[in-house]
């Protein structure tokens, strides 16, 4: 019998019973030993305890947040990082090709010999593994409180977007190291191509290229919404402007200043309030993450691809949880 792979988990997640995962452990224990977090910074501690002591695989159950805590601690060690993806989003698996809450993916990935390096980008310090965004989104995204995530799923994104699309977005500064500058009021910045689930934001984005792909959109916030929407039916396919409100740019460091209060996001994690006269810093960390991949890559179908947006799943399995009683 193989080695069991540690995995990292928070034994009081509701997520291990919305996806699945618990059923499925118990099924495949056999291919773990469960190492149980209590906080970020616990489970941050852990991965780099484990990668210290030379476990090849320190496995993570989770979302895009709980990745990153593990990443922490695996950053720049020889030991690769095993994805559960049992979040709302799980952006990073998706852009890796494991999918969401595809768990025999997932495992055939832990166990195969495939192994990818990726950049790590960090905002003052603070690392990220897919997107960062500044302005809007991450606004929506801090007044989504657990209570309402927890009832709602993926569709509180829809209920605080109503209530941010009434609100006046500060103007925000990003300047390059050339002096360069570009204005707008919404910056989101990818290590990938996705951005919230399936959708595809940058077309010509790499997480192993050394640079980040970074959309800059000057428009109010319903403006905002649906440049982005028409961004994402694109697939970013134009290196180019995709209109006059929005500018794209491939960046391997800047800074970020804005007007008044700023709120950003890592991750799909709300990340602070950039305050007036201060700024972000945002490079590239010196050293790669190690990550387990599918050694190869399933193309989803259209409406594969639709069913794969979090709502849908959250639909899904409660239809499914109705039936079965």
């Amino acid at each position: 019998m193989p080695h069991p792979v540690p995995l990292l988990i928070n034994p009081r997640a509701g997520s291990l019973f919305r996806t699945g995962l618990k059923a499925w452990l118990l099924k495949n224990k056999r291919h773990f030993r469960l190492v149980s977090t209590h906080s970020a910074a616990d489970l941050t501690r852990k991965a780099r305890e484990l990668a210290e002591s030379g476990e090849p695989v320190v496995a993570a159950a989770g979302g895009d947040g709980t990745l990153m805590c593990a990443a922490q601690g695996l950053v720049g060690s020889d030991t690769a990082l095993g994805i559960l993806p049992c979040g709302t989003m799980n952006v990073f698996a998706r852009e890796l090709g494991i999918g969401s809450r595809r768990f025999n993916v997932a495992l055939a990935a832990i166990q195969g010999d495939c192994r990818q390096e990726v950049d790590i980008f960090s905002v003052n310090g603070r690392p990220f593994l897919q997107v960062a965004g500044f302005g809007p989104d991450a606004r929506v995204i801090e007044l989504i409180t657990p209570r309402l995530k927890r009832h709602m799923g993926a569709a509180a994104h829809v209920v605080t977007g109503v209530m941010v699309a009434m609100e006046r977005p500060p103007l925000i500064t990003m300047t390059l190291p050339d002096g360069e500058t570009l204005q707008g009021t919404q910056i989101i910045m990818g290590n990938g191509k996705r951005y919230g689930g399936e959708a595809h934001l940058f077309a010509h984005a790499a997480y192993d290229d050394g640079r980040l792909d970074a959309a800059i959109i000057d428009q109010v916030n319903l403006g905002v919404l649906f440049e982005m929407l028409g961004f994402i039916v694109s697939k970013g396919a134009t290196p180019h402007n995709v209109s006059e409100f929005t500018s794209l740019r491939r960046i391997r460091k800047c800074e970020i200043t804005a007007e008044a209060e700023l709120p950003y996001h890592l991750d799909g994690d709300y990340a602070g309030t950039l305050q007036p006269g201060e700024k972000l810093l945002i490079d590239r960390m010196p050293h790669k993450l190690k990550v387990c991949v599918p050694a190869s890559i399933e193309e989803l179908s259209p409406l594969d691809c639709v069913m794969a947006f979090p709502m849908f799943q959250t639909l899904r399995e409660k239809l499914q949880a109705f039936l079965e009683a």
